[in-house]
């Protein structure tokens, strides 16, 4: 069962900021060493400082610079508990609009063999550790976790809808590339129960936030450990978490391509055959007019079968990659499920990263050794510019893709997926007080 409750969220007080856009960050595990100067140019309060502090002991830090925006006023706590309903209007690259809506609030936490709540994507130890640090130094959620669940009728998101319509929002944020979020406060009870009894059913998948929902469990369990028997209503036993119906068409999931280097370069003609051993291999050259229309025949024939855009460093061509047989990957893969094997990325990082140029998963983890890009333009020019070997063009993993593969218990590699836009960094707070009990419909 899913529990789910309200909170008193944590916001910059309008009074004190008042172009919140100055403020406001991408999520931390997006943003470069070069963006992070220049969001910490761009405001004394931007929340970079908090969500990616580059001072020299960062987790105090962090800590302190926290406390002092709240006993400054930057930072205001909402004296009651509420759920928030977020309307998110965003541009796709081609022009088209889209309007995403969902709502933060509290919801339990799981142990990740439970069912409820689950995962798509592996982890990573670095990054859980690092947020925990971060969790027991401030003991607070500076950033939600993006979770999808599954309501045809979308009743959560109108009976929402209706109860903000002819509403002002209380907090409105214009970004520089023209999205805008836009932000409510529920506090109506009987609404707030209706949600909760809706909600209680269904089950949760991860869209974003992996490692910042294991290091939230680790967190759980110091306090745990540390305070003796808990009656599972204390604040440290649940998570911050933003709410998005995965049968609305206006949850985008993107794909994520990869430039990679740090493998024992190959001879071209002993590449080539071990590429058509497996691939049927459509050629287009590398000229600005061959990229258009490697680009065009790539999303074209994603629409009817499985493929993988290819660029080789000094090859003067792109390469479309089709696998000429589904046994290919049974052999390589026997432990997935059907769902997982057929993936492009699951073909990408086992039959050509791994078999093809060995390298074997723990280089591909291995800091530095792959780069991750929405941006395929971008991942082309890197590749002639800088100093990666290879670009390899996916196109987007599909939301049953997903949903067939968590329900089998698997999890797709990392950087699988890609939902966008990612949520604002600054948005939303959730400071955890230990004896705060959280409200639900039972009392």
């Amino acid at each position: 069962m899913l529990r789910v409750a309200p909170f008193r969220g944590v916001f910059y007080n309008p009074k004190k900021i008042r172009d919140l856009a100055k403020v406001m960050a991408p999520p931390y595990d997006v943003i470069s060493k070069e963006e992070q100067e220049k969001l910490y140019k761009r405001s004394p309060y931007n929340f970079v400082r908090l969500d990616l502090s580059q001072e020299p002991d960062s987790y105090n830090a962090v800590a302190q610079t926290l406390n002092e925006w709240q006993t400054q006023g930057i930072l205001e706590r909402d004296g009651t508990a509420a759920i928030y309903f977020l309307a998110h209007r965003f541009t796709l690259t081609g022009g088209e609009q889209k309007l995403r809506h969902g709502f933060f609030a509290l919801t339990e936490l799981q142990d990740l063999s439970s069912g409820d709540i689950r995962p798509h994507e592996k982890t990573l130890d670095a990054p859980k550790e690092d947020r925990l640090k971060l969790m027991l130094a401030c003991h607070a959620q500076l950033s939600p976790i993006f979770a999808l669940y599954a309501q045809p009728k979308q009743t959560v998101n109108r009976r929402l809808e209706v109860a903000v319509e002819g509403l002002a929002p209380f907090l409105e944020v214009e970004q520089d590339n023209g999205d805008e979020c836009r932000l409510w406060r529920i506090t109506d009870r009987e609404l707030i129960e209706k949600v909760q009894r809706e909600m209680k059913d269904q089950s949760l998948l991860i869209a974003d936030g992996h490692h910042r929902y294991e290091a939230t469990l680790n967190y759980r369990n110091h306090m745990r450990s540390e305070r003796g028997p808990s009656n599972g209503r204390e604040s440290f036993n649940y998570i911050m978490t933003y709410f998005a119906n995965m049968n609305d068409d206006n949850v985008v999931i993107l794909p994520t391509h990869r430039l990679v280097r740090g493998y024992t370069h190959k001879p071209f003609m002993e590449l080539e055959a071990a590429l058509q051993s497996s691939f049927y291999v459509e050629q287009h050259p590398k000229t600005s007019e061959g990229r258009a229309s490697f680009l065009k025949a790539l999303k074209t024939a994603a629409k009817k079968q499985r493929v993988i855009g290819a660029s080789f460093k000094r090859d003067p061509r792109y390469l479309i990659l089709r696998l000429k047989n589904k046994r290919i990957m049974q052999r390589l893969a026997k432990d997935l499920s059907a769902p997982l094997r057929e993936l492009d990325v699951s073909t990408l990082h086992l039959l050509i990263l791994e078999h093809i140029l060995g390298m074997p998963p723990e280089q591909q983890v291995s800091e530095g050794n792959i780069r991750y890009t929405q941006d395929e333009e971008a991942a082309l020019q890197a590749l002639e510019k800088e100093d990666y070997q290879a670009a390899f063009i996916l196109n987007a993993t599909k939301k049953e893709e997903i949903l067939a593969i968590v329900s089998a218990g698997e999890k797709m590699p990392q950087k699988s997926t890609y939902f966008y836009p990612k949520l604002l960094s600054g948005l939303i707070v959730n400071k955890i007080d230990a004896d705060e009990q959280i409200e639900l419909p039972d009392g």
